[in-house]
């Protein structure tokens, strides 16, 4: 796979204009497993941070499927027109969430596990309570979103760890700046459904403390919002 050396100014811009005509050439299979960013970062002559910006982008605006573990794969299908130069820009900027969303499955999941062996029955009430508030609030999504995000900051309470609820509190305000940006609103009602559901059952794996349940069931909630992304651009 060959690609033309790029000027480091407008590196990630090019990099995704490259891999997208590459993409819609068959060039690169849709379907295909990328290679590392290691060596991407060798193939166009950029640093790594460029590339991991380019592909965030090119995952919201829907060309890439970031498959954890596994790693990135072309989308089967790829999306129709190209988008115009302001969503290109905002699928850019974009890649700072997928950044936040990164780093809160590293923090949110272990925090998960450890609530479920540390979770005050007060904590359980109040998760259940900010439940109740999504389910009544689909109409409302700065109210769901607040409850959301409150169910994630109890969570990180019940962790019994003060650095670890900090941090989280922290992280949880960029969270909430980065919705606000990025007019969240538009996530689809189906992603606020599977929201509820996946945090019902991370409640249910707490409440009969099975600590490696309520992870993997907090990372589904995370993951969602990968695929949602491309449909507020």
């Amino acid at each position: 796979m060959v690609f033309e050396a790029i000027r480091k100014n407008t590196a990630p811009e090019m990099v995704i204009e490259q891999m997208m005509k590459k993409m819609k050439t068959g060039e690169i299979a849709a379907g295909s497993r990328l290679p590392s960013q290691r060596d991407l970062a060798v193939s166009f002559g950029v640093g790594r941070s460029s590339i991991r910006e380019a592909l965030n982008a090119l995952s919201v605006m829907g060309y890439l499927d970031v498959q954890q573990g596994r790693g990135t794969f072309v989308a089967r299908e790829l999306p129709g027109p190209d988008l115009s130069i302001k969503e290109f820009k905002t699928a850019l900027q974009a890649g700072s969430l997928l950044d936040l969303i990164e780093l809160r499955e590293t923090l949110e999941c272990r925090a998960a596990e450890l609530a479920a062996d540390r979770i005050a029955p007060r904590q359980l009430t109040q998760l259940k309570q900010c439940l109740q508030e999504m389910e009544e609030s689909s109409d409302d999504y700065s109210r769901f979103l607040e409850a959301d995000l409150g169910f994630h900051q109890v969570l990180s309470e019940a962790t019994a760890n003060r650095a670890f609820s900090e941090m989280l509190r922290f992280i949880l305000s960029k969270v909430s700046a980065q919705h606000e940006k990025f007019k969240t609103s538009l996530l689809s009602p189906d992603y606020r459904a599977h929201s509820i559901r996946t945090l019902k059952q991370v409640l249910a794996c707490l409440e009969r403390e099975d600590s490696r349940g309520a992870a993997e069931w907090m990372r589904d909630h995370l993951n969602a919002i990968r695929r949602e992304l491309k449909d507020i651009l």
